[in-house]
């Protein structure tokens, strides 16, 4: 892959989102991606995919709440120039919401 490409993947702290980072990382993609609640797990993907040569950065948001997107689009223009560029390449929308059925 060609070097400094971002990928931004949503629900990236845990499951099918957590292994799509590290295997970006193994790719040398850097990423930014959201956990909701758990900061010390995502933490530790960060930790991950730094040791695999990549850069990461993890930032809280609830997908289930759309009160906090643009709070989320501002960071992540701030986190981009961290990691050389001003725009992403890839978009993996992982997380999803759920509820009880009554």
């Amino acid at each position: 892959m060609p070097a400094n490409k971002i990928a931004i993947v949503t629900g990236g702290s845990r499951g099918i989102g957590r292994a799509t980072v590290e295997t970006l990382a193994k790719r040398g993609v850097n990423s930014i991606f959201t956990y909701n609640a758990n900061r010390a797990e995502a933490e530790k993907v960060v930790t991950l995919v730094e040791a695999a040569g990549a850069k990461a950065v993890a930032l809280q948001l609830d997908v289930g709440s759309t009160s906090g997107f643009a709070g989320f689009a501002a960071q992540v223009k701030d986190a981009l120039p961290g990691l050389g560029t001003s725009k992403f390449d890839y978009l993996v929308n992982n997380a999803g919401t759920s509820s009880s059925a009554s």
